[in-house]
């Protein structure tokens, strides 16, 4: 007598096309077995996934890309990742359970399931150890770690401040600690972190504050040979010191009286003399700088010409860059050029300033490009021992995760709505050799910055509503 074999209640399915359709979503499988309840579990959390990666993107794919600068970030990404590979690996195995084996097919579809849970556990892994290097490589940007600064942000002891001297800027008024209308102000600044801390030069001083009242952005930049400012702790420095070294002049004595750490003491006399409040710091090492342009894969100027035989290429070793004019792609190293050479043909110290304030907007319009956001890990572990981001009040820090915030707030503004000033002639005049030690030196002229400072800031400048200020140009 000849007996059947009942069909089992998948209908005969295959195994392997089952766990097929789980790897490519999860619950798919169960589906396609005829078990809708199994259907439903497992899809559910899938869709809770798809809603939080759709949440996460709201703002577009760069400012979702920047959401991984911020450590905590990376963290629910790396669970999210591990959990929604550990469930479609469940489902994958479910849904082969739950398929018919023919005994002939036995073997093949093992393999397809051993292929399948290789390519999920692999794909999920190489995921979450792009995102674990990430947070390592965020970490350190936040966590002041990498050193770049060598203790120039090291409190020093409290002393008594100096009374200041007539005839410069008065301080009785102090800064204030947040700026009503929203105003929110970061200082760029490079430094070479393979000079001695005798000469360390933070050069590339920029303030770039944006005012979401009226959605416009102020960059201003400082030259790195501005002497014979005011302090504004009171006093005045001398004609031959750079404004750039004044770090170095702190820790060495040479000058006296700052109330602040090293280069906190930079960050507050730059908020002092520019007359707008300064939250937050960013100091960059410069070889930092050219492995985050070669990560982007350079950047796009319509370039000022550039000729400099003695341009260093930071190895005091080759000598002289040459940059035609009109419009260049850069790699990092010639973006570095750009935007550090000063003994340029005809040109000055402010055609440098401008040229970094060209590279800003350049770095912002490449990193605005949907594209970016495959170089994402790249970019980031390049970038992360090598910056470091701080505030001017520790009550409140800067925290990781405005660095998407501010991406998508600099997105939207227009382009027209960005001001750039720098601050040489006729905000600017030269310092006399024989007061300025030899020293190519120049001076501010305080009372036309705090009229250009109104200008820009509106009631935010620091200099609104105040007496004028006296010229202390030597």
């Amino acid at each position: 007598m000849n007996t059947t074999t009942a069909p089992a209640s998948d209908g005969g399915r295959s195994p392997s096309i089952a766990a097929f359709l789980s790897f490519l979503w999860p619950g798919l499988g169960q589906l396609y077995a005829g078990n809708r309840r199994l259907f439903a579990l497992f899809l559910v959390p899938s869709l809770i996934v798809i809603a939080l990666v759709v949440y996460a993107m709201r703002q577009g794919p760069i400012v979702f890309g920047a959401r991984f600068a911020d450590p905590a970030f990376d963290v629910a990404a790396l669970v999210v990742v591990v959990l929604f590979g550990a469930w479609r690996l469940a489902s994958v195995v479910q849904a082969f359970t739950a398929g018919r084996q023919r005994p002939d097919r036995r073997v093949v579809d093992r393999a397809v399931l051993a292929a399948l849970a290789v390519v999920i556990v692999a794909s999920h892994g190489f995921v979450g150890t792009v995102l674990a290097t990430t947070y390592g490589a965020t970490s350190n940007v936040f966590s002041s770690s990498n050193d770049l600064m060598a203790g120039d942000l090291e409190t020093p002891l409290p002393s008594a401040t100096p009374t200041p001297t007539p005839g410069t800027i008065q301080t009785s008024t102090p800064a204030p600690t947040a700026t009503p209308s929203g105003r929110v102000t970061m200082l760029f600044t490079g430094v070479d972190s393979a000079m001695t801390r005798s000469t360390r030069s933070y050069d590339s001083l920029m303030v770039v504050s944006y005012d979401p009242k009226d959605n416009t952005v102020q960059m201003v930049s400082i030259p790195r040979e501005i002497a014979a400012f005011p302090f504004y702790w009171g006093g005045r420095d001398k004609a031959s010191d750079w404004i750039t070294y004044m770090p170095n002049y702190l820790r060495s004595g040479h000058i006296k009286g700052a109330p602040d750490s090293n280069y906190i003491a930079l960050v507050k006399e730059i908020q002092f003399l520019v007359g707008v409040h300064i939250d937050y710091w960013a100091v960059m090492n410069l070889q930092g700088f050219v492995q985050m342009v070669d990560a982007m894969g350079g950047i796009d100027i319509n370039a000022q010409a550039v000729t400099d035989p003695v341009y260093d290429w930071l190895d005091m070793k080759h000598f002289g860059v040459f940059i035609k004019a009109g419009q260049q792609h850069l790699n990092g190293a010639y973006a570095l050029a750009y935007a550090r050479s000063r003994h340029n043909s005809g040109g000055s110290d402010y055609q440098r300033a401008a040229r970094q304030q060209q590279v800003m907007l350049a770095l912002l319009k490449t990193m605005s490009q949907p594209g970016m956001i495959f170089q994402l890990n790249n970019l980031i572990s390049r970038v992360g021992s090598n910056v470091e981001v701080g505030s001017t009040d520790a009550k409140k820090p800067f925290k990781p995760s405005m660095v998407a915030d501010y991406i998508a707030d600099a997105e939207a503004v227009p382009s027209n709505n960005f001001t750039n000033l720098v601050l040489g002639p006729p905000y600017t005049s030269s310092i006399p050799h024989g007061l300025s030690g030899g020293k190519s030196s120049i001076c501010l002229n305080i009372p036309m910055v705090a009229t250009q400072s109104i200008k820009m800031f509106g009631t935010d400048s620091l200099y609104y509503g105040k007496a004028k200020p006296a010229n202390t140009c030597p």
